[in-house]
């Protein structure tokens, strides 16, 4: 989850007159596909913005249908960074107060995802309030093929990062599969979500189930980190 190529445009910014918020908020939004990857829409707000004081009060980012590599399509995203100030010279922040991020994902998202970088055919994901998931499969899992439909029940977690589903049974034509099965189910389709990046250490918060989508709570420390494009 690249975020940090955007604030090189704070950096190194210089705008006159009365409309130097939008600028930035344009700048933003231009370099925004290239930090968190192709969006059908990019949203940036600025307030605060010192360009002297080369320090913001808050940045507010909001993604529709952000297609990042190798993950599943966030139907929404909105990050909030308050309390920014960076180094021009060194082009890295200096301090950040407080940074979230918010992730919304639907089922049908999750079960393409499942079905083109996990391997599972015809992958169908059931959500349920407050954290619960149920994945139709079928395929090769660990080397262990199921020929027939198997239903995946579990409950969605936070592990760092992440967010995956704590498989609790595995069931084909209402036969429980057993403990093996399902912990190489459990290998195969985990990480359901993976929020990390080598630019960025992400940790989930809170995981829940709303209004029929996953919704993924983050925050992260960007206090120090490198603002330089590679």
């Amino acid at each position: 989850m690249r975020t940090l190529p955007l604030f090189i445009t704070l950096a190194t910014l210089s705008l006159t007159g009365c409309d130097v918020s939008g600028r930035v908020e344009a700048e933003i939004e231009a370099a925004l596909p290239a930090a968190l990857g192709p969006a059908a829409r990019y949203d940036a707000e600025v307030e605060g913005l010192a360009l002297r004081d080369a320090s913001a009060e808050t940045v507010r980012v909001v993604g529709e249908r952000v297609a990042r590599e190798d993950a599943p399509v966030i139907d929404r995203l909105d990050v909030e960074l308050r309390g920014v100030t960076f180094d021009r010279s060194e082009r890295r922040l200096t301090r950040v107060d407080g940074a979230r991020a918010t992730a919304r994902l639907l089922p049908a998202d999750l079960a393409a995802y499942l079905g083109t970088q996990r391997g599972i055919a015809d992958a169908d994901v059931v959500l349920a309030a407050p954290d619960r998931a149920s994945i139709r499969v079928r395929g090769e899992f660990e080397g262990l093929r199921i020929p027939v439909g198997a239903e995946v029940r579990g409950r969605l977690a936070a592990s760092d990062g992440r967010v995956r589903l704590d498989v609790e049974s595995v069931r084909a034509a209402g036969i429980g599969l057993g403990g093996t099965i399902a912990r190489r189910v459990d290998q195969q389709i985990n990480p359901v979500v993976d929020l990390t990046d080598e630019d960025l250490e992400l940790r989930v918060t809170d995981v829940r189930v709303e209004g029929g989508a996953l919704v993924v709570e983050a925050t992260g420390d960007l206090t120090g980190l490198s603002l330089r494009r590679r």
